[in-house]
């Protein structure tokens, strides 16, 4: 716009007309340049905003397919009187339990049931899930790991590795099923 402006400069019939477009135009840029810092300055607060929001999904969809399941272990180890949580948690879940620590969401498995059906999934959990047996203490503690969602501690160290993520931990025993924010 300034270079067509400098250009058409002498096409004006007085000076005066000239200085009220050359006003014009730069009251135009002005706007566009507060326009762009305007919404690049917004952009965080809708990037921390997003992360919010899927921290809160995160955490019921966590507490739905985990919180659940340790329930109705509880319920079961109750009901029927069994010996051990330990050993109620590996006969009812046997399903979850991966190797090396690593507990099969609910999601994995339909994901994994969905591959073998040759149906194509495009997406993703981004959620990590271990679990620890105690033997000695009759509990079991599975911990939950967002590739996505932050924590509020950035040098936090999470199970996994990953620094400054959100974590979770549940822990199941004979007194009941409990979950805390770790990160």
């Amino acid at each position: 716009m300034g270079r067509l402006l400098s250009l058409s400069e002498d096409k004006f019939e007085s000076v005066w007309s000239y200085r009220t477009i050359y006003g014009l135009v730069a009251l135009i840029v002005l706007f566009n340049a507060i326009a762009f810092a305007h919404h690049y300055a917004n952009k965080d607060f809708q990037l921390n905003t997003l992360l919010e929001i899927r921290k809160t999904i995160d955490v019921g969809t966590t507490k739905a397919d985990v919180q659940e399941k340790l329930v109705y272990v509880l319920a079961q180890y109750h009901q029927n009187e069994r010996e051990s949580v330990v050993e109620t948690f590996r006969d009812y879940m046997s399903e979850q339990l991966g190797e090396e620590g690593i507990y099969i969401s609910d999601f994995d498995l339909r994901k994994s049931d969905l591959e073998d059906s040759s149906v194509k999934q495009d997406s993703e959990d981004n959620i990590n899930h271990f679990y620890e047996i105690d033997e000695e203490n009759d509990a079991i503690r599975i911990i939950v790991v967002s590739e996505v969602s932050l924590g509020d501690d950035p040098d936090y160290e999470n199970y996994d590795g990953l620094l400054g993520q959100f974590e979770m931990e549940f822990i199941l025993n004979e007194e009941g099923v409990r979950y805390e924010v770790l990160n």
